[in-house]
């Protein structure tokens, strides 16, 4: 029969293995989006196999807790173990580079800019950001008029990309009060920091979720070592003294 703490144990891996569900077609739903051009293609790549790998992991998760099957929970722990290690091992990383990613992430969105000329592919990209955090250029929209694919056109001299205008299909200028004239770059960084504690809640409780299910598969396996070494002159043997 089993234990209340098996039957728990049980409950709550199937629970873990839905939520991994739920994130692969949470992630997977999304992959269309990040797909419109050849920026979003490395992100794009990254984030569907982690959804493949969650969809795997919520397979595993689910058949050890109705199996019950030593081999599969041992499985489903290891996996559970080396993804905490590589979260743990990401975090520390990120710490100790993050001067370095916020260098990268200034040269990329420089070099954006310099390439941009207002058609599709990348270009989009520059746009989005713009019009979503309510910016223009990299430090300020003067950026737009220094050295930049964009400046170099004749239809395009003193003007800044449509994407920095407040309302819709102003005049671009750079003069004009019409446009945003913050830089994209701080923008960024302040909203890293305003999202930085959020961040941080959902990766320390999807390694609460881990260590759970950790606890659980050893729970498990430990039941099921119980029920093969279970004393033949128990009651529910068959033998008669």
């Amino acid at each position: 029969m089993a234990t209340c703490p098996s039957i728990t144990s049980k409950v709550i891996l199937t629970v873990i293995g839905v939520i991994f569900w739920h994130g692969f077609y949470h992630t997977y739903n999304n992959y269309s989006h990040l797909t419109k051009d050849n920026l979003t293609l490395i992100p794009a790549g990254i984030v569907i196999t982690v959804g493949v790998f969650l969809f795997i992991l919520g397979c595993i998760g689910c058949l050890a807790a109705v199996k019950e099957h030593k081999c599969v929970l041992a499985v489903f722990f290891f996996i559970l173990l080396v993804v905490l290690v590589a979260e743990v091992t990401a975090g520390v990383l990120g710490y100790v580079y993050r001067v370095d990613v916020k260098s990268a992430v200034k040269d990329g969105l420089t070099e954006a800019v310099q390439k941009y000329q207002g058609g599709p592919g990348s270009d989009e990209q520059v746009d989005y950001l713009q019009t979503e955090l309510q910016c223009c250029g990299i430090m300020n929209a003067s950026d737009w008029l220094n050295g930049t694919e964009w400046s170099k056109s004749k239809i395009h001299a003193g003007l800044v990309p449509q994407s920095c205008c407040i309302k819709f299909n102003c005049t671009a200028t750079i003069l004009a009060k019409e446009i945003y004239m913050d830089g994209c770059y701080d923008k960024l960084q302040q909203q890293f920091l305003s999202k930085l504690v959020y961040i941080a809640s959902i990766a320390i409780a999807f390694a609460v979720l881990q260590l759970l299910g950790m606890i659980c598969s050893c729970i498990l396996m430990c039941r099921s070592q119980e029920i093969r070494y279970e004393t033949l002159g128990g009651p529910n043997s068959g033998l008669r003294v």
